[in-house]
C-alpha cells in the first residue's frame, strides 16, 4: 500500500487552479488533466547541486576562500610573467585543494540525495477510477485518492474522505509534526455522503486557503457534485498533515491538497545552508593579515630594487645598464615577480589539510565505543565533518523535549488514597509507612473506588478490542476462523494475524491449515508455536477455553466500513487465483461481500516503525532504499529502485509482510524472565500473563499520563479491555492464585459501565470529567485534573482528606513526579436530565457556545468526593539529569523548545535538571501586545538585577514567544539571555527555528546548537550553527537534516565535552603551525632578498617549494591534529569546565598567532644568518677542500628549515606516541632521501644542485652547523614552556588587549548591573 502511497504524490497533472488566494482541487483529478502530468510534485529537495550546477556551484564557493582566489590569481599571472619560479609550483597545489574538496563535497550531496530518495521514491497507494495502484511518492499530485494504513506515516497533506472506523475517525500521533507522541483525533466531513470507492473520484472539488506555516488551522469547504450543490465546511480537524503517523485505524483514504515543499511540514523546515565553522572568520582574518603584510613586503622590496637599480646598479658596470624602471611593463615584471615569490605566505595546502583533519576526525567519532548503542546497534553519525571544531564553542544548546530529554514513557510510581500514600509495586500496593504489601484480593474499599475510578475516568481506546480476539471453535477440526460481525460485511482479507507487539508477521497462507498463532515469549522474543498456551487465558471467561485455548489463531478484524473485494480467495505463492481447494483437502474461505468492494490486488502489508529497518545493512547491494511511508521497511517490496508505472499490483495471494524487528507499540516494555529461582513461580507467570494481555490490548491514549494509569490498574488485577458502544468493561482478576490451583479455572468477574458524557480536558479546565452508569443503574460522575483544580470543587466533607493529599502531592512533587487529584460522586437522574438539557442548549447556542458548556460542566462538577492522587513518573532519558548538570557547568546555557503543554514541560524541566531546583520561576503567558511583554521583561530584568548570584529561568508559552518574536526581539532576546535556564512550551516548528536565528543575530556572535529527534525539530537543527539529531522512536528524519546524530542524549555530554575540546585545540593547533611554517619559510626568502640587490631571485629549487608544503611538512601535523590530547578523555568528563577553555576560539586570537609569528622571524633569523656566516667567513666547508656553491646555500637553508619545523612541532606537542614521532622522523627522512635522489639527476630545470647535497652530507662542519642552529632555535621556546610550568603562568595574562577589556566590562555588567 505503501508504493502506492507515494506514487500518489506524483501525479503527472496540477489538478490545482487558483482564484482568489484559493485553491480548487478536483478530487480525483479531471480526465483531461490526466493526459499531461508533471512528475515530482511530491518530491522534497535537501541536495545543494545538481549535475549541472555543481561544477560551477562548487567552484564559486571554493573560490570564495582568500587562499583559493588568491593561488588562482597568481597561477594566471606566473602563466603571464616571466616567473622566477615554475608556475607549477602554485598551479599543482590548488589543482589538488579544489579537487579534493570538490570531492568531498560531492560525494556528502550525493548522500543527500540517496537519503531524499528514501523518501521520494518510496511507495504509496493510490485509488484512480475505483482501482487502487501504486506510485511513488514523489508522483502524488493535488488531488490524488491516496490509501494510508495503520502505523503508516502521511505522505503529503490529506483531507479525510474515509476511514475504517466505524465514526468515521481517524487517530494520529503528531511527533514529527509538534513533538507530542500522544493520539489525536480526526474526523472525515460531517455529513459527507458515503459513495463507492470506484465513484470517490467523482464526489466533488476542494476549495481551500493556499498553504501556510501555522500546523493548527485549515480552512477550506468541498463542493459536492450533482443536482444538490451542497457545500461542506473543511477544518483542521478534517486534515492529515504529512509527518504523522496513523495509529489505531485499520485504513483512511484521502484527497491529497498540499504535496512536496508546499506542505506544512516543509514550509516549517528551513531550506539546507552552508554552514561553516566559526573557524574560519579566525582564519580569514590571518589571511588577510598575511596577505596586508604580503603587499607590504612586495612593495618595500620593488621600491628597494628602483633605489639599486637607480644608485647602485650604475656604479657596478659589470652587471651591465639597468633596466628600464619607468616602463609600465618592467614595473608589472618586477612587482608581480616579488608577488608570485612571497606567495607561499599564504598557506594553500592549509584547507585541504583542514579538510582531512575534519573528515578522519568525524571517523573517530563514527568509530567512538562510547557513542555506540549496543541495544539499537546504532553508532554515531557524522553528517557535516566540517562542523567538529564547532562542536567545542557552543554557547547556547537548544533542546526539544518529547524523545530528546525524556523517553515519553509514563510510569505509576505512587499515590495517596483516602489520606493514606501508597508506592505501587506493579501487582500489589505498599503503604509508605508501614511497608505492609496487599494485592486486589486484600485492597480496603477506598482502594477498591480508586482504582476503579482510573480504570473508567480516562479517554483510553484498545488497538485490539476484547471483541476482536474471537475465539475459533472446533479449530482442529474445521480449520477456519469465526468473526465477529455480519458475515456478508467481511471477506477473509480483512482478517490478518498480529503480534499484539510486533510486526513481524508469517505470510498468512490459508492453503494451509490455520493451526500456528503468534505468540510473545517473556523475554519480549516473538516466536510461531503451534501448540502452545498464547492466547492469555485472562481475555477469556468461556469454558471452552480449557479446550481450544491451545489451538486457537489470534485474530483481527478490520471494521466493516471499508469493504474489499467481492470473493477473495487466499492463495499460496504458488498458487493461482482460480484453484478451489486448498493443499489439504479443505476448501479455501470465501465469504461474499456487497458489490462495492475494495479491489483483490490490495496487498495488505503492515508498516513498522523506521527503526525495523537492521541498520540499512541487507538493502546495500546498490538498490536505493525506500522510505516506509505505507509499507513496512522489511517488507519485501517496500523499496521501489526502479520508476514504478501505474500499474495494478499482481492478484497472486494477499500476504501480510513482516519486518524483523517491533514495530513501535505504546505498550509498556515487557517482562523478562529472570535466570534465577523465582519465589512465586505462579506469580511470575501471572505476571506475565497481565503483561501479555496489557501488550496485546495494545492501549492508545491522549496522554500518556491515562495510559500509565490505566496500565497500573491491569497490572493491579483491574484490566480495561474496552468500550462496546460507550459500555466500559473492567475485567477483574486477582494477580496471586494458589500454586496448585489451575490459571485458567473459573471465570473473571467483569464490571460493566455505561459512559454517558465525557467532559474534555482543556487547558482553561485542567481536569477531565466522565459521567457513567454502573451495573446497578446509578449515575456517577469522576474527575481527574490538576489538584489546583479539583480540590476547590470537592465537597466539605472532604476538607480532612483535602488537607492530607494535599501534603502527600507536594511530598511527590518534590520527587519531580507529575500529580493528578481524583475524586466522584453519585447524580441523581433529575440532576442529570438537567445537565443534559442545559448542555443541549449550549451545543445549540451560535455564541458564547464554548462558555455555556463550560458553565453546564462547572455546575455537574461539584460537591465531589475527593478519593485520592496519582503521581506518576515521566521516564528520563539515561543519565539526562547529569549531562544537562555538567553542560551547565561547562558554560552552556540550554534552552528547551518544545511543542508540549505548559504544565508537562515545566514538570519534566524541573525533574531532569534544566531548571535548577531553587532558581526563580517566571512565567510569560497569553500575551497579547507589545506592551504587556514589555511589562513582563522588564520585571524580569529587575529581578535578574537584584537578585544578583540568584539563577533565574524562564518559561514562556508559544503564544507570548509570537508576540515576542514578531514585536520586540531585541527586547526579549537581551533579557532572555542573562536567564539560567529558558523554555519555551507550545511551539511550532517554525518558531523554533525563530527563536534559534534571534540568539544568533545577538551581537555577542553566541556559537548555537540544536538537539532533537522528530520531524517537528528539523528546522531548528538546519537553523542552529550545529544541528545534532537523535535517532529516536518517531523516525530519523531529524538524524538525517542534522550535522551529527546519535542514539542517546547523554552521549551528547561526550560529544561536547570530550570530542568538541579535541576537536577546537586539534585544529587551532593546526592553523596557527600552518602560519609559523609558512611564515619562517618564506621569512628567509625575504632577508635573502637583500643580499642579492633584490633581485626577485629564489634562495630556494623549484622542487623544494613544491615539496615543502606537500611532503616535508604535512604528515605530522595533520596526525597530531587527530590525535592531540591536552587532557584525558577521564579528565574531561569529570571536569567540564575545562570546556570554557576553548569557548569562542580562545587559542585563536590575536596574541597567540602573533607569539607563533614572533618564533617564525626569530628562528628565520637564526637559520638563515648562521648559514650567512659561514658561507661569508669561510666556504671552504665541503670536505673535498673546495668552496661551496650557491646550491649548497639554498639546499643547506631548507635542511635546516624542515628540522626545525618539525622540532618546534615535536616541542608543541602534548600527547606525544610512538607513531607521532615516527612521522616527525620520516618527514625529515622524506626531505632528505628526496633531495639525494634530485641531486643525482643532472637537471638543468631550475637551479642547478647536482651533487650539493650529497656534498653537504659529507662535511663535518655542516653538520655542526645544523645542531647549533636547532639548539638556538629551539632553547627560547623550550625555556618558555618549562617557565610557564614550573611557575604556573597563564598564558598571555601580560596581553591585556581588547578581548580581556571586554571579559573585564562583562564580568562587571553581570555582577553589579
Amino acid at each position: 500500500m505503501d508504493k502506492m502511497f507515494r506514487k500518489l504524490c506524483v501525479k503527472r497533472g496540477s489538478r490545482v487552479s487558483t482564484i482568489n488566494d484559493w485553491l480548487q482541487i478536483q478530487i480525483g483529478g479531471t480526465e483531461d488533466v490526466k493526459k499531461k502530468k508533471p512528475n515530482n510534485q511530491n518530491r522534497i529537495k535537501s541536495t545543494k547541486y545538481t549535475l549541472l550546477t555543481f561544477l560551477p556551484q562548487n567552484l564559486l564557493e571554493q573560490f570564495r576562500r582568500i587562499a583559493n582566489f588568491y593561488f588562482l590569481v597568481m597561477t594566471i599571472i606566473s602563466l603571464l610573467i616571466d616567473s622566477p619560479v615554475s608556475p607549477m609550483t602554485s598551479l599543482l597545489p590548488l589543482v589538488f585543494v579544489i579537487a579534493v574538496t570538490a570531492a568531498k563535497q560531492g560525494y556528502e550531496d550525493i548522500l543527500r540525495y540517496r537519503t531524499d530518495n528514501v523518501v521520494n521514491r518510496s511507495p504509496v497507494t493510490v485509488i484512480k477510477n475505483g482501482v487502487e495502484a501504486i506510485i511513488q511518492s514523489q508522483n502524488v499530485a493535488p488531488g490524488d485518492l491516496i490509501v494510508v494504513e495503520r502505523d503508516c506515516d502521511v505522505p503529503c497533506d490529506l483531507v479525510i474522505l474515509r476511514s475504517t472506523d466505524p465514526h468515521g475517525k481517524c487517530f494520529i500521533t503528531t511527533a514529527n509534526l509538534d513533538g507530542e507522541s500522544n493520539l489525536k483525533t480526526l474526523t472525515v466531513p460531517r455529513d459527507l455522503p458515503t459513495v463507492p470507492i470506484e465513484e470517490m473520484h467523482k464526489l466533488g472539488m476542494i476549495e481551500c486557503e493556499t498553504p501556510g506555516t501555522d500546523l493548527y488551522s485549515f480552512n477550506g469547504k468541498i463542493e459536492l457534485a450533482g443536482g444538490e450543490g451542497r457545500v461542506l465546511p473543511l477544518s483542521s480537524e478534517n486534515v492529515l498533515l504529512r509527518g504523522s503517523r496513523v495509529k489505531n485505524t485499520e485504513c483512511v483514504i484521502g484527497c491529497a491538497i498540499y504535496t512536496g515543499m508546499a506542505t506544512k511540514l516543509q514550509l516549517n523546515s528551513r531550506l539546507t545552508r552552508n554552514k561553516t565553522a566559526s573557524s574560519e572568520t579566525y582564519v580569514n582574518r590571518f589571511l588577510i593579515f598575511i596577505l596586508i603584510a604580503l603587499i607590504a613586503i612586495v612593495t618595500l622590496l620593488y621600491f628597494l630594487k628602483r633605489y639599486n637599480e637607480l644608485f647602485v646598479i650604475p656604479k657596478l658596470t659589470y652587471l651591465g645598464p639597468a633596466a628600464d624602471g619607468y616602463s609600465v611593463k618592467q614595473f608589472l615584471q618586477d612587482y608581480l615577480s616579488f608577488l608570485i615569490l612571497f606567495n607561499y605566505l599564504i598557506p594553500i595546502s592549509l584547507y585541504v589539510t583542514i579538510e582531512l583533519q575534519r573528515v578522519i576526525g568525524g571517523f573517530f567519532m563514527e568509530w567512538d565505543n562510547e557513542l555506540y548503542e549496543k541495544e539499537t546497534d546504532q553508532q554515531c553519525i557524522v553528517n557535516t565533518s566540517n562542523l567538529n571544531e564547532e562542536l567545542g564553542q557552543i554557547n547556547i544548546l537548544f533542546s526539544d523535549k518529547t524523545g530528546t530529554l525524556t523517553k515519553n514513557e509514563m510510569n505509576f510510581q505512587q499515590c495517596s488514597i483516602a489520606g493514606h500514600k501508597y508506592n505501587y509495586k506493579k501487582t500489589r500496593l505498599e503503604e509508605a509507612e508501614t511497608k505492609v504489601l496487599s494485592d486486589i484480593n486484600k485492597f480496603s474499599m477506598d482502594q477498591k473506588v480508586f482504582f476503579q475510578a482510573l480504570a473508567i475516568c480516562h479517554t483510553v481506546q484498545v488497538a485490539t478490542s476484547m471483541t476482536e480476539v474471537a475465539p475459533v471453535e472446533n479449530a482442529a477440526n474445521k480449520q477456519e476462523t469465526i468473526k465477529s460481525g455480519p458475515p456478508e460485511m467481511y471477506s477473509i482479507s480483512d482478517i490478518t494475524e498480529e503480534s499484539h507487539n510486533s510486526s513481524q508477521h508469517s505470510e498468512l497462507n490459508v492453503s494451509n491449515p490455520i493451526e500456528t498463532s503468534l505468540s510473545v515469549h517473556p523475554n519480549g522474543v516473538n516466536a510461531t508455536v503451534t501448540s502452545s498456551s498464547d492466547v492469555n487465558p485472562l481475555l477469556f471467561s468461556d469454558d471452552s477455553y480449557k479446550v481450544e485455548r491451545r489451538k486457537r489463531p489470534q485474530v483481527v478484524k478490520r471494521s466493516p466500513n471499508f469493504a474489499r473485494s467481492n470473493k477473495v480467495h487466499i492463495a499460496s505463492p504458488g498458487e493461482t487465483p482460480d484453484s478451489g481447494a486448498s493443499a489439504n483437502g479443505h476448501s479455501s474461505v470465501g465469504l461474499h461481500s456487497p458489490p462495492i468492494m475494495r479491489p483483490i490486488s490490495l496487498q495488505f502489508q503492515r508498516s513498522t516503525s523506521e527503526r525495523d529497518l537492521p541498520q540499512f545493512g541487507e538493502a546495500h547491494n546498490g538498490a536505493a532504499l525506500g522510505h516506509r511511508r505505507a509499507h513496512s521497511y522489511g517488507a519485501p517490496n517496500a523499496y521501489l529502485t526502479s520508476p514504478v508505472g501505474n500499474q495494478t499490483p499482481p492478484v497472486s495471494g494477499l500476504f501480510r509482510a513482516g519486518s524483523t524487528v517491533s514495530r513501535e507499540s505504546y505498550a509498556a516494555p515487557t517482562f523478562t524472565r529472570q535466570p534465577t529461582m523465582l519465589i512465586r513461580a505462579e506469580s511470575q507467570r501471572r505476571k506475565q500473563e497481565i503483561q501479555q494481555t496489557l501488550c496485546l490490548l495494545d492501549y492508545q491514549a491522549s496522554s500518556p499520563d491515562e495510559k500509565a494509569l490505566v496500565e497500573a490498574c491491569a497490572n493491579l488485577g483491574l484490566v480495561y479491555t474496552g468500550d462496546d458502544d460507550e459500555v466500559l468493561r473492567v475485567r477483574i482478576v486477582p494477580p496471586h492464585l494458589d500454586y496448585k490451583r489451575p490459571i485458567n479455572s473459573g471465570k473473571p468477574k467483569e464490571d460493566a459501565f455505561h459512559r454517558l458524557h465525557v467532559l474534555e480536558f482543556t487547558s482553561d479546565r485542567k481536569r477531565m470529567s466522565v459521567i457513567v452508569r454502573d451495573e446497578g443503574g446509578k449515575k456517577w460522575i469522576y474527575t481527574k485534573g490538576a489538584e489546583s483544580y479539583v480540590f476547590p470543587l470537592c465537597a466539605n466533607s472532604s476538607a480532612d482528606m483535602v488537607v492530607k493529599t494535599d501534603s502527600h502531592i507536594s511530598d511527590f512533587a518534590r520527587l519531580g513526579l507529575r500529580t493528578l487529584a481524583i475524586a466522584r460522586r453519585e447524580i441523581s437522574d433529575a440532576e442529570y436530565q438537567e445537565f443534559v438539557s442545559s448542555l443541549a442548549q449550549a451545543n445549540s447556542s451560535l455564541e458564547n457556545r464554548k462558555q455555556l458548556s463550560e458553565e453546564c460542566y462547572s455546575k455537574i462538577e461539584s460537591d465531589l468526593d475527593l478519593l485520592g492522587a496519582t503521581a506518576v513518573e515521566d521516564a528520563l532519558q539515561d543519565d539526562v539529569a547529569d549531562t544537562l548538570v555538567s553542560l551547565q557547568a561547562a558554560g552552556i546555557k540550554i534552552w528547551v523548545l518544545t511543542g508540549d503543554k505548559v504544565e508537562t514541560a515545566l514538570n519534566i524541566a524541573l525533574s531532569c535538571g534544566h531548571i535548577p531546583p531553587d532558581a526563580k520561576k517566571y512565567i510569560i503567558l497569553e500575551c497579547k501586545s507589545r506592551d504587556d511583554l514589555l511589562v513582563h521583561l522588564n520585571v524580569l530584568e529587575r529581578e535578574i538585577v537584584f537578585g544578583i548570584g540568584q539563577e533565574c529561568a524562564l518559561l514562556i508559552d508559544g503564544k507570548s514567544l509570537g508576540v515576542a518574536l514578531a514585536e520586540a526581539p531585541k527586547e526579549f532576546r537581551d533579557v532572555a539571555v542573562k536567564c539560567t535556564a529558558v523554555l519555551c512550551c507550545r511551539l511550532s516548528p517554525l518558531q523554533k527555528s525563530e527563536v534559534v536565528a534571534l540568539i544568533k543575530s545577538s551581537n555577542e556572535n553566541y556559537n548555537t546548537a540544536s538537539i532533537g529527534d522528530g520531524a517537528n525539530d528539523v528546522s531548528m537543527i538546519q537553523e542552529a550553527h550545529v544541528g545534532i539529531g537523535i535517532m529516536g522512536r518517531e523516525g530519523r528524519q531529524a538524524a538525517r537534516c542534522a550535522d551529527f546524530a546519535f542514539a542517546k542524549f547523554c552521549m551528547l555530554k561526550r560529544l561536547l565535552l570530550v570530542h568538541g575540546h579535541y576537536h577546537s585545540v586539534r585544529l587551532s593547533f593546526l592553523v596557527l603551525y600552518f602560519f609559523y611554517k609558512n611564515i619562517l619559510f618564506m621569512g628567509i626568502m625575504f632577508l635573502f632578498q637583500f643580499h642579492t640587490l633584490f633581485s626577485s631571485s629564489s634562495v630556494y629549487d623549484s622542487l623544494f617549494l613544491t615539496l615543502y608544503n606537500v611532503i616535508y611538512t604535512s604528515l605530522p601535523i595533520l596526525f597530531i591534529s587527530l590525535t592531540e590530547k591536552p587532557y584525558t578523555e577521564e579528565k574531561l568528563m569529570q571536569n567540564p569546565k575545562l570546556y570554557k577553555k576553548n569557548t569562542d576560539n580562545k587559542q585563536l586570537h590575536w596574541p597567540y598567532f602573533l607569539m607563533w609569528t614572533l618564533f617564525a622571524v626569530y628562528h628565520s633569523v637564526i637559520i638563515f644568518y648562521f648559514a650567512y656566516c659561514i658561507f661569508s667567513f669561510n666556504n671552504v666547508i665541503l670536505n673535498g677542500g673546495q668552496t661551496a656553491a650557491f646550491s649548497c646555500f639554498g639546499t643547506l637553508l631548507i635542511w635546516a628549515v624542515v628540522i626545525i619545523v618539525n622540532l618546534k612541532l615535536w616541542l608543541e606537542s602534548m600527547y606525544l606516541s610512538f607513531w607521532y614521532i615516527a612521522t616527525l622522523v620520516l618527514s625529515i627522512l622524506a626531505f632528505m632521501v628526496t633531495t639525494v635522489i634530485y641531486n643525482v639527476i643532472n637537471l638543468d630545470y631550475d637551479t642547478d644542485i647536482y651533487w650539493a647535497y650529497n656534498n653537504l652530507l659529507a662535511s663535518l662542519p655542516v653538520w655542526l652547523y645544523v645542531l647549533l642552529t636547532v639548539i638556538a632555535c629551539l632553547l627560547p621556546d623550550f625555556t618558555l614552556r618549562m617557565l610557564k610550568r614550573a611557575l604556573n603562568i597563564k598564558t598571555f595574562s601580560i596581553f591585556p588587549g581588547k578581548q580581556r577589556k571586554l571579559e573585564m566590562r562583562r564580568k562587571f555588567e553581570s555582577t553589579y548591573l
